[in-house]
């Protein structure tokens, strides 16, 4: 992996998103009336937020695609990567319409037997699975439209970062999350004034570099390798 193109990847993510809020927040010198002024931040709130959750995904998702290229094998890397790249052995496994090819005709509804089978399938290949390269399905990012804490917790622990990692940002989340809703919502119709956005602004591009530093640091570090105890 070559580390300083992946650094450069997520720096651009950021770069390119501060740019643009910083492009249309130097809109604002070219509104004459307060009030106007004010209804024009309202708007850009809506655009923190979507650049706080674009920036999320993105970076995770370029996490993702760096272990994917290294090329891995699943002995090599920590139980959440492991697990995360075992997608589809999984949902192979819990498919209850696949059936042991011995019984199928014979006793078709009998669950207990035919999840017996599968395990047993899953069991005889565990060998094989250990030693296949590592593909985590970028899929796994599912922001859910709601970047809230409790989903950026879901999204850190099935890439196997500590849960509460962030947790000292959570209620700055929470409180984008909670004026970028009354302003979608309808619920904020009063704009913002210049003290009130520069503050939202202030915790978004915050968690925006905490994530950056986050991931950086596990890339640097190796922390989807498996610990040696």
């Amino acid at each position: 992996m070559d580390l300083t193109d992946i650094i450069a990847q997520i720096e651009e993510e950021l770069t390119w998103r501060l740019e643009e809020l910083k492009f249309f927040k130097n809109q604002l010198a070219k509104i004459d009336e307060e009030n106007d002024r004010m209804r024009y931040r309202k708007s850009l709130v809506v655009m923190l937020y979507s650049h706080y959750e674009g920036f999320c995904k993105a970076a995770f998702q370029i996490y993702i695609k760096a272990i994917n290229n290294l090329s891995l094998t699943r002995d090599m890397v920590n139980e959440y990567i492991q697990t995360a790249s075992l997608h589809d052995v999984f949902k192979s496994y819990h498919d209850e319409s696949k059936k042991s090819p011995y019984f199928r005709k014979d006793l078709p509804d009998d669950t207990k037997l035919h999840r017996y089978s599968r395990q047993v399938e899953l069991v005889s290949s565990m060998e094989k699975i250990w030693k296949e390269i590592v593909v985590v399905p970028e899929s796994i990012v599912d922001t859910e439209s709601n970047l809230k804490p409790i989903i950026l917790r879901k999204i850190l622990f099935l890439l196997g970062f500590q849960q509460n990692c962030l947790q000292e940002y959570e209620g700055q989340i929470n409180h984008l999350l909670a004026r970028r809703n009354n302003v979608a919502h309808g619920a904020q119709k009063e704009g913002l004034t210049k003290e009130q956005y520069e503050e939202i602004e202030t915790v978004t591009l915050t968690i925006m570099e905490q994530v950056r530093k986050l991931i950086l640091d596990a890339l640097i570090n190796k922390h989807y390798l498996k610990r040696i105890s």
